[in-house]
């Protein structure tokens, strides 16, 4: 084998074992970067993408297992989900912060109590956009 065709083969195996380790560095290291993302988990978590590559590495693992389960579920359950992504996508680092923390309080009620909160939002979900802002408003004026 010429030298030439030899530093090719070496140059294409150098490559390719290039390759192999960047897709498993990805996978063993810290979550895909946006650029690195398939065009469906793009298209799915679009409303993350500003930020996607400032998120912490557990965050991108939960959104991407949310986008690895996306295209199974029922229509609502899609639909419910990128409400619910575009709503926190539009919440600002406070608010989310605030979000989280509301959120490991829940958990940490007894299941009673865990499940009157859940009824009352529910309920509370269920009133017109104009007493939710009212109501909204009332909270930040305190």
């Amino acid at each position: 084998m010429d030298l030439s065709r030899h530093a090719a083969l070496v140059a294409a195996l150098l490559a390719a074992l290039l390759a192999v380790g960047t897709v498993a560095d990805v996978r063993a290291g810290e979550p895909a970067n946006w650029s690195q993302l398939s065009a469906q988990q793009r298209e799915i978590l679009q409303p993350l993408e500003k930020e996607w590559d400032s998120l912490e590495p557990d965050r991108r693992e939960r959104w991407l297992a949310i986008a690895k389960k996306y295209p199974s579920l029922q229509r609502d359950q899609q639909e419910r989900i990128r409400l619910r992504m575009n709503h926190w996508a539009a919440l600002t680092p406070a608010q989310r912060a605030e979000v989280r923390e509301l959120y490991k309080q829940i958990q940490q009620l007894p299941p009673d109590k865990r499940r009157e909160v859940l009824l009352k939002w529910s309920e509370y979900e269920q009133f017109p956009s104009e007493l939710k802002d009212a109501l909204r408003a009332a909270r930040e004026r305190k």
